[in-house]
């Protein structure tokens, strides 16, 4: 009986003991963790941030908001307007960062994962406080998740996405992976921050467009009960539904920037396009010894673009309506 009780006392000794070891782990590992791992690395208020930097490629870009507004530097210490849509896109694109492992800490790692100065670096700013400074490196695949991905798909499943891009904040040694986080799709170039549209129309509410081209070759394309005519003479219907639909929604990339507008005055040819009940909407295009040709329109006024494909688009002459076999 009393080997027994000597027996018991060592299992519980033994448990005591296991049980000590456990919450020494727990309090000790877990506390020596959280000061190597960070679970939120982007704490931002985006309705607070007013400025960015990203620095990509050796190009460096900022970004300010100013009365509600963003602008959007464009080189030679000059700005454009950039869309409040596309700034918004990038700052929740950020917040979509969530670190899920530690994958390096030492910094001679750092060029492995591209976290180095060969990284995408995007700082944020509220007011003077810099609220994140963050390196996004390289971007990469779970290849044995894509592979249960896809044995999951084939069983009539839906797989996650399964991506990641390593990250690291510019301060620090450690190097995160962020799951389902695509780095590469940040923007990074002017561009992308830009308001590309010259044209957005709603087909059916065109009432009228009246193309205005030297040495009285204009014309006039009018709507009247559903047909269209030129002065009197009904259009081909098949090729005014597809010049319509051309130019219904027209965007471009290629901004000009070194011309400045009070250049511009007189075009050399331009159109009127009236709609019901909207805003008639005015598309100028000038001739220019560099680019060739020069664009704008009313839809995106601060915007100028050269591209000698949208003149041909958009600058028809009206056989083209009128007789599109001949």
């Amino acid at each position: 009986m009393m080997l027994k009780n000597i027996s018991n006392i060592k299992l519980i000794g033994i448990l005591l003991v296991l049980v000590l070891v456990y919450l020494g782990i727990q309090f000790f590992g877990g506390k020596s963790r959280s000061k190597s791992f960070k679970a939120e690395l982007v704490e931002i208020d985006t309705a607070n941030v007013t400025k960015m930097l990203i620095d990509a490629k050796g190009e460096s870009l900022e970004l300010i908001k100013e009365n509600n507004s963003w602008k959007v530097s464009i080189g030679e210490g000059k700005y454009a307007a950039a869309q409040k849509s596309s700034v918004k896109s990038t700052l929740n694109s950020l917040l979509s960062i969530k670190p899920s492992r530690i994958a390096a800490k030492d910094p001679q790692k750092w060029k492995d994962y591209q976290v180095d100065s060969a990284g995408t670096r995007v700082q944020v700013f509220e007011g003077n406080k810099t609220t994140l400074d963050l390196v996004v490196g390289r971007f990469g695949f779970n290849q044995q998740a894509m592979q249960q991905q896809q044995q999951q798909m084939m069983m009539g499943g839906r797989g996650m996405q399964q991506f990641f891009t390593y990250v690291r904040l510019n301060n620090e040694n450690e190097v995160y992976v962020a799951d389902n986080f695509m780095g590469m799709s940040l923007n990074t170039e002017a561009n992308d921050f830009r308001n590309k549209q010259l044209l957005s129309l709603t087909t059916d509410s065109i009432a009228e467009i009246q193309f205005n081209y030297p040495a009285d070759s204009g014309f006039v394309l009018t709507k009247v009960d559903s047909v269209w005519s030129i002065f009197g003479n009904q259009t081909d219907s098949s090729a005014t539904a597809s010049y319509l639909s051309d130019i219904r929604y027209l965007s471009n990339s290629n901004f000009v920037d070194d011309v400045p507008a009070s250049a511009l005055v007189s075009p050399t040819v331009s159109m009127n396009i009236r709609q019901n009940g909207q805003p008639e909407i005015m598309v100028k295009a000038f001739q220019h010894p560099v680019h060739k040709w020069i664009i704008h329109s009313t839809v995106n006024p601060q915007a100028y673009f050269a591209d000698e494909e949208l003149i041909n688009k958009l600058f028809v002459g009206k056989e083209k309506l009128l007789n599109p076999k001949e």
